[in-house]
């Protein structure tokens, strides 16, 4: 991990010694007294953290960072898969800087992933906290999961550029440089495809729908990748700095 993740009050008591975050930083990471790494607050700010004592807590002081990490302007809409796989869409979409994460039941999905101990028992959380934490940030996307594809719609930014990604009946590749949008919307469809219904629905709410060459991809390669040619579209991409300026 490239950030460790802590709330206000560890800010200024410390990380008990035996908590995992403080055994990484000591026994993997090797830190000792008047080392430094870097903390965030959840959807707060990030900060350099320097290692003041190493006894039955990890105390450390903190210089935060001068200004907050911006949001990326992008939100997913995914056909629920099977959780392995919606374990590496919850990773990488965090680490990337997605807004929003909806899955939605599809008509050609399967229901019963919900009942997995990913959604039931909030095992989600996890995965996008350490794809946040692997990409030094702390700003963490919101995940949502509905009945539905007319039900996640509803959820969607009102004015976003809207891209359905499906390879079966696309005429054109994702196109940069088409129109100018300040913020997007990515349809990615369950393992089996879209239904002709989720199609149409789709079309009336103004999605554009494109292809990413002739191969059939996962649902979480065409994830990132969508998402990838959509951020640099929108002009997300921002430069590194320092949080320590």
């Amino acid at each position: 991990m490239n950030l460790v993740l802590i709330n206000k009050k560890e800010s200024i008591d410390g990380i008990p010694i035996e908590d995992p975050r403080a055994i990484h930083l000591t026994q993997t990471v090797g830190l000792q007294a008047g080392k430094t790494f870097f903390v965030g607050i959840k959807n707060g700010f990030r900060g350099l953290a320097t290692i003041q004592e190493i006894n039955q807590r990890l105390i450390f002081t903190v210089e935060w960072e001068k200004e907050q990490q911006a949001r990326l302007p992008l939100e997913l809409i995914v056909g629920l898969p099977r959780p392995q796989t919606a374990k590496k869409i919850l990773y990488d979409a965090a680490s990337l800087g997605i807004n929003k994460i909806i899955f939605f039941v599809s008509e050609k999905g399967d229901p019963g992933y919900l009942s997995s101990s990913l959604w039931k028992n909030n095992e989600w959380e996890e995965f996008v906290l350490r794809g946040s934490e692997q990409a030094c940030s702390c700003q963490i996307p919101e995940v949502i999961h509905v009945s539905s594809i007319k039900e996640g719609i509803k959820l969607l930014h009102p004015k976003s550029w809207r891209v359905c990604l499906d390879p079966y009946t696309a005429k054109e590749p994702l196109k940069t440089n088409v129109v100018k949008f300040s913020f997007g919307t990515l349809a990615i469809g369950p393992e089996r495809g879209w239904s002709d219904d989720e199609r149409s629905i789709l079309e009336n709410h103004e999605f554009f729908f494109y292809h990413l060459g002739d191969r059939i991809l996962r649902v979480e390669t065409a994830c990132t990748a969508g998402s990838i040619l959509m951020l640099s579209e929108l002009n997300a991409w921002q430069p590194y700095r320092s949080l320590i300026e």
